[in-house]
């Protein structure tokens, strides 16, 4: 279900002109950002060409299965006093020649499931960097919308500021204020201005994050659009099925296969080897030669010492299976636990920022009344002073519930493996 995201926050008093504040030459917005950064990301790219390399290496790996067929040309020429004249001393050979391997100690099939693990491996690892991506992307996409509207936001409380200094210094003229409640105001109108010194610096430091992430090598004027996807958190789902799809768990389950293949692989050195070949030949002084030769041969081979390679090998890929089992059973337990405290900090993100929405609705009410009363001579300075400050730190904290939604939304999705980038 989606959600007016937006008119949860600032009314329309206050954000009018928000995101006219902060605009320039290029608005981007949400989807041509996912796009340029899906174009653009380096460690994307790589991940996409290592996955590309695993696939191949797949098909490499199947290669065992089938026979080796080669064919070769040689010309052959001996000169010197220990050559008999009965032998012919230069001669033409041509030969076509091939192998099959029927059985070598299960090398080849713990090859290919070795490979298909590493690409499986790939596959996790580019999984990892999309959803890293995403949450990176979408988290500098808010800051910079978040440092758009704080510039427009800090900029209106300078001018209700400086309205509130214009009233009271009227009652001050006027008798009716004290020297204190003056001063008071102006402070506050000083502190005011520089928070928008400060956001306006932020919006930079804001701008240059977005553009780090989207890829640029060059910083220049821009802005975002204020539309950026989102949903409601829902009803809560059952983490179990969500775990065997955390990108970082799926990474170690299959480096646990493959490190069950490298046990499979290693242990092949201790079987026999059995292969059968055959090749058609032809010999003879001149080319093309004439005299055909036929071979079949049929060979087996048994391993005996190989001065504790063999061995040695397999206690080190036993062990390393061992190791990748363990990181497994911890990474089961930790994408677990990261699934349910991502979620629950997605709910509650998005629960406080009705509860901001709801203290501002509030709060304007309450300032609207007192700045009436306290014209009208019927509330102290002091009492109008505390509701207009906590006017303004109502709707801060609005603004920043809005982008703390989007991080936690983001958190949750990358826990999942999920994001924008395709």
């Amino acid at each position: 279900m989606h959600i007016p995201l937006r008119s949860l926050l600032l009314p329309a008093l206050w954000l009018a002109g928000a995101f006219g504040t902060a605009l320039s030459a290029e608005v981007l917005t949400w989807e041509a950002a996912v796009q340029e950064a899906a174009a653009r990301n380096a460690e994307l790219r790589a991940a996409q060409a290592s996955l590309s390399s695993s696939e191949e290496l797949v098909r490499a790996a199947r290669s065992g299965f089938f026979p080796q067929v080669s064919a070769g040309v040689t010309y052959t020429e001996v000169e010197g006093s220990a050559v008999s004249t009965t032998t012919s001393t230069s001669g033409y050979n041509a030969a076509v020649s091939a192998t099959q391997n029927l059985f070598a100690g299960f090398q080849d099939s713990a090859r290919v499931e070795q490979a298909e693990a590493n690409r499986a491996v790939a596959e996790a690892s580019l999984a990892i960097v999309r959803a890293r991506l995403s949450l990176d992307l979408k988290v500098a996409y808010a800051g910079m919308l978040y440092a758009q509207e704080n510039v427009a936001l800090t900029e209106r409380i300078v001018r209700r500021l400086e309205e509130n200094v214009r009233l009271v210094e009227l009652r001050f003229e006027g008798g009716r204020e004290n020297k204190g409640a003056l001063l008071l105001t102006r402070a506050n109108l000083a502190q005011a201005r520089y928070e928008y010194l400060q956001a306006r610096q932020a919006l930079l430091a804001a701008q240059a994050q977005l553009a780090r992430v989207l890829g640029r090598s060059e910083i220049h004027d821009f802005s975002v659009a204020p539309a950026l996807p989102h949903v409601d958190p829902g009803a809560p789902p059952d983490f179990e099925q969500l775990l065997p799809a955390v990108p970082d768990y799926r990474l170690l389950v299959e480096q646990e296969k493959a490190a069950a293949a490298g046990l499979r692989l290693a242990r092949a050195g201790f079987y026999p080897s059995v292969n059968v070949g055959g090749s058609l030949a032809r010999d003879g002084a001149d080319w093309f030669p004439e005299d055909d030769r036929r071979t079949i041969t049929a060979s087996l081979t048994v391993p005996l010492f190989s001065g504790g390679r063999d061995y040695y090998g397999t206690r080190a890929s036993a062990a390393t299976l061992t190791a990748s089992g363990a990181n497994k059973e911890n990474a089961e337990r930790l994408a677990r636990l990261r699934l349910r405290q991502t979620y629950n900090a997605y709910v509650e993100a998005a629960e406080k920022l009705k509860v901001d929405a709801a203290f501002v609705e509030a709060a304007e009410t309450r300032a609207a009344i007192a700045r009436s009363k306290y014209n009208n001579g019927l509330m102290t300075f002091e009492d109008w002073d505390r509701i207009e400050t906590d006017l303004i730190q109502r709707y801060k904290a609005a603004l920043v519930g809005r982008r703390d939604r989007v991080s936690a939304e983001a958190a949750w999705e990358q826990a999942q493996g999920r994001g924008a980038i395709p």
